[in-house]
């Protein structure tokens, strides 16, 4: 069986035990060996091993490239796992061939394929020292060695990108962030990546009031730099809020307890640097007529063209991020109360959050495609466990869907057929939308209706945000050229004289006329 390991991913700032890696690749602990063996370093010489993510991949990608250049000597090319590997030192036999080539033979250390190839004379000296147990299998090409990522580096320096002294402890931090979506532990990785990276490798046990003051000054720059290593008020603050957050953990554990007990304060940011920094390019989203325009031109023909516009379809009618549009199930779906549910126990949803949304009073045509999608699926023989969007391919299994005892099809990894989904919607417009600006347009279009205070809230609550402030701070800014039109309606004496909401209870209508009242000074 092949073992090549594509469609393996790690994440780059995670912090793997070799029992982590052995559950991801479906491994033995004498692969995981093998491995460093072969030149895969773990992030420090205790034990048990751990190893950065990021480098795991790279000495896994190094290794298929080697399979297309040159291997290294003493490699074979192993027919069964697809990789550049050293054998089984004890399996090592040679042989001459009829022709008076020397051949050499032996078992995939990983696999156990028989491998076996051509050999010079001085790849004898090389099998040899394969067989000396206390020589590792890379040492033979000392001058230019490997790096464990695969990237050619002298052997009297190390490839500063990597740092692996504060591995460990990040490790410990992970266990500790559990309680985290995946999301938000990546965020904080990178912030704890970027502290690390600004520090040069500085053991965190050493951390100084200087060192975190110089981490607070790059955040700053970055906020006011263009191009290249710009940050925007949002991620930079977000980062020192999260390395806050860190360092308070860590002057808790055991072996960092010395380290100054305010440190955690010396990341804040000014508010004068918020204030100072380059502001971030104005977001495009579209209205909500222009949203239903776009749905109503996408094609309604093959299967892929039908999901396509139910992904659409269902993001404006529940204000639902990608990653949620493909983990919901057929049963989250509720069509009685018109309602989706936003269970965190099996969708991804942010930061945990289980939540019942109400459809979104908007045109008939988003809530018409995404039923339409529904009862296709049912009659395919989905059902209420199953993901909402499959995987196409796994819709043409038609007699296995129609099987009672199967089990649930389970939703794709990837949200990128939501992105793709809305890349079909946009396709002949100028303007590209993303599946991130669905809540812009819902945010705007709550702005424009003339709603009451508790619809407003309503409304915001419904799109998942705890306060109103979430919705008008982040979501559904006024553009530009929208400012410049209304101030020149407001200096030409043309403001807009909102109209009463209908439908009002005495107590909203007594309310209302309080407030015009106190308009005009008489209240």
């Amino acid at each position: 069986m092949s073992r090549s390991f594509k469609g393996i991913w790690l994440k780059k700032n995670r912090v793997f035990s070799t029992e982590d890696l052995q559950r991801a690749y479906a491994v033995s602990a004498n692969t995981i060996s093998n491995w460093r063996k072969a030149g895969l370093q773990p992030s420090d010489r205790k034990r048990p091993y751990v190893f950065r993510g990021g480098l795991v991949m790279a000495f896994q990608k190094a290794r298929q490239e080697r399979l297309r250049t040159r291997l290294n000597p003493g490699e074979f090319k192993c027919t069964g796992c697809k990789s550049a590997v050293f054998p089984d030192p004890n399996s090592l036999t040679t042989n001459r061939a009829a022709n008076g080539a020397n051949m050499a033979f032996g078992q995939c250390s990983e696999c156990k394929c028989q491998v076996r190839k051509f050999f010079s004379e001085a790849g004898l000296a090389v099998f040899e020292q394969l067989r000396n147990p206390n020589t590792t299998v890379d040492s033979s090409h000392e001058r230019i060695r490997r790096h464990p990522g695969g990237i050619g580096i002298s052997a009297e320096t190390d490839d500063p990108r990597w740092w692996g002294v504060n591995d460990r402890v990040v490790y410990d931090w992970q266990v500790h962030a559990g309680r985290l979506t995946e999301q938000t532990v990546d965020q904080h990785l990178s912030a704890i990546r970027y502290r690390e990276d600004v520090l040069q490798g500085n053991p965190f046990d050493r951390l100084t009031i200087r060192d975190v003051d110089l981490v607070r000054s790059a955040l700053k720059e970055a906020m006011m730099t263009k191009g290249e290593g710009q940050k925007s008020r949002s991620t930079a603050s977000h980062q020192a809020s999260q390395t806050m957050v860190f360092l308070e953990w860590l002057i808790k554990q055991d072996g960092y307890k010395r380290l100054p007990v305010d440190l955690p304060s010396y990341i804040q940011l000014p508010k004068a640097a918020n204030a100072k920094a380059m502001p971030k390019g104005e977001k495009a989203y579209a209205s909500l007529e222009e949203a239903e325009e776009l749905l109503q031109r996408m094609r309604n023909l093959s299967l892929a063209d039908r999901r396509a516009r139910a992904m659409v379809a269902i993001a404006y009618l529940g204000a639902l991020r990608a990653d949620i549009v493909t983990s919901l199930r057929l049963a989250h779906f509720d069509r009685e109360r018109r309602q989706i549910i936003q269970d965190s126990n099996t969708s991804r949803t942010k930061n945990g959050k289980s939540l019942r949304i109400s459809w979104f009073p908007i045109a008939e045509v988003f809530v018409t495609a995404v039923v339409d999608w529904v009862d296709h699926m049912q009659s395919l023989g989905l059902r209420g466990e199953d993901v909402l969007f499959p995987n196409l391919p796994e819709l043409k299994r038609r007699s296995y869907l129609q099987i009672p005892e199967r089990k649930p099809i389970e939703p794709m990894a990837s949200k990128d057929a939501v992105a793709k989904a809305f890349a079909l919607a946009c396709h002949d417009t100028e303007v590209k939308y993303s599946p991130h600006t669905v809540k812009d347009t819902l945010a705007a279009e709550r702005d424009r209706r003339p709603l009451t205070q508790q619809q407003r809230k309503a409304w915001s609550e419904n799109m998942g945000h705890e306060s109103e402030k979430i919705t008008e701070t982040l979501y559904g800014k006024l553009p530009e050229a929208a400012r410049f039109a209304l101030f020149e309606d407001i200096g030409q004496g043309k403001e807009e004289v909102e109209t009463a909401p209908r439908n009002l209870t005495d107590a909203q209508k007594l309310a209302l006329m309080n407030e015009v009242l106190a308009k005009v000074g008489l209240g």
